[in-house]
């Protein structure tokens, strides 16, 4: 049975993020294990990693108050707001990098859309056996992957710290915009947020699940 927490309405949308974000974090330290020891199980987990970091943002900043989740017994499978595809190019535009998202791109060599074939890698479709076949390293820059996510999960952060800490959502993505591909600035302003929320959110019940996550990050 999972837990019950009872926060103000005004804290739940950080609350819904905060469990996307564990969970984005929990994935992405699976992705360090994998990635050389079982590449095919890297590959796999990176489809849910895309889901939970822009679903994640998604709920953090653009979710209508009817579709954030408000009873745990009622939520079923069938409802799970915009497709990804949508969320993506909603995350680029904040950016100004312009609404078309890459996921839709196709991958060299296979010819799908590159998240189209990792959903199929996901449910054991026929392509993926071609793609076996191939070899996994050959399709996929898995260095370029795993750098990628490093820096998608540090923009998150960056947007979660920042919401919580009661920063307008327009002037984070407006910082966000001229680093978004320079990881080690992400992760260093990741860090300065983190630090700073640290010091205003001690004994919270939103302090204690950002901490899980913290952790999480670190192994």
């Amino acid at each position: 049975m999972s837990e019950t927490i009872q926060v103000p309405t005004d804290q739940f949308r950080h609350l819904v993020a905060i469990r996307y974000h564990n969970a984005a974090s929990e994935i992405l330290r699976g992705m360090r294990r994998q990635k050389g020891e079982n590449d095919f199980h890297f590959i796999v987990s990176l489809r849910s990693f895309i889901e939970y970091t822009r679903r994640g943002i998604w709920f953090l900043v653009w979710a209508l108050e009817d579709e954030l989740p408000r009873d745990d017994v009622a939520l079923t499978f069938a409802k799970t707001g915009p497709g990804l595809v949508k969320m993506d190019s909603m995350i680029r535009d904040a950016l100004g990098l312009g609404a078309t998202s890459p996921l839709t791109a196709r991958v060299q060599g296979v010819g799908e859309p590159y998240i189209e074939l990792l959903h199929a890698l996901t449910h054991g479709n026929p392509i993926s056996v071609r793609v076996l076949g191939i070899g996994v390293t050959k399709i996929f820059d898995l260095e370029n992957l795993m750098w990628r996510a490093e820096t998608d999960l540090g923009m998150f952060s960056i947007l979660l710290y920042r919401t919580i800490l009661g920063q307008d959502t327009c002037s984070i993505w407006k910082n966000l915009a001229p680093i978004h591909n320079r990881p080690a600035d992400i992760q260093a302003n990741a860090t300065i947020a983190w630090l700073e929320l640290k010091k205003v959110l001690p004994g919270t019940t939103l302090g204690a699940l950002l901490l899980a996550s913290d952790e999480s990050t670190k192994s």
